[in-house]
């Protein structure tokens, strides 16, 4: 927005004035640089499970009576079958922008997480430099936090891809998720819990 650009250009003008522009240069890099790395990060997991999601899909529907889910996914099929690939990326790119541009935020702890130094004393319980609980912890702290929301992003993107693509039928009588996305979809579970888990030790 204009607001920001105008907000950048003062600070910019504020740090000249004191002859800290390196400093104004640094501090812009410890936003851009996380917020890029979590951005192409995100961008490749979610555009590798949709092209999972793709590999996975059911090469036959049985149409003996089609319901409306039916139609509505063939037709999708049909209209996007062209363009499936940009429509793969398109999406990885929207959403990694959302996942990644909010990352520049935690510029302060990313800077605390690249310049730590030791405390030279631990604490009684873990055995661990003071210094880990003030520069290293809260940037790991947030990691943990990004993956795990950003793989609930990744679950619901890929299970959607997964119905549109056929795998997922929910007015079926019969097999409303095939065995295939059944698997996919546990292996991202599987990774939400062991973030979670890792994040405890």
């Amino acid at each position: 927005s204009l607001r920001g650009l105008a907000g950048f250009f003062t600070d910019y003008l504020w740090f000249d004035s004191l002859s800290q522009g390196d400093t104004f240069g640094r501090l812009l890099t410890a936003r851009v640089i996380p917020a890029l790395v979590f951005t192409v990060i995100f961008f490749a997991i979610l555009l590798a499970n949709l092209v999972i999601a793709d590999r996975l899909a059911p090469k036959l529907r049985p149409m003996n009576a089609p319901t409306p889910e039916d139609e509505l996914v063939s037709r999708y099929q049909q209209t996007t079958a062209r363009y499936r690939g940009r429509i793969r990326v398109g999406i990885a790119v929207f959403f990694a922008l959302i996942a990644g541009i909010g990352v520049s935020s935690q510029w302060q702890q990313w800077i605390l997480f690249t310049h730590r130094v030791d405390f030279g004393k631990k604490d009684p319980q873990f055995h661990k430099d003071v210094g880990f609980y003030v520069f290293r912890l809260p940037f790991l702290t947030f990691v943990f936090d990004w993956l795990f929301a950003g793989l609930i992003i990744v679950l619901i993107v890929t299970a959607i891809a997964h119905y549109l693509n056929g795998g997922i039928r929910l007015q079926s009588p019969f097999q409303r998720v095939t065995p295939q996305v059944k698997a996919h979809l546990s292996v991202i579970l599987g990774l939400m819990a062991l973030v979670k888990t890792a994040q405890y030790f």
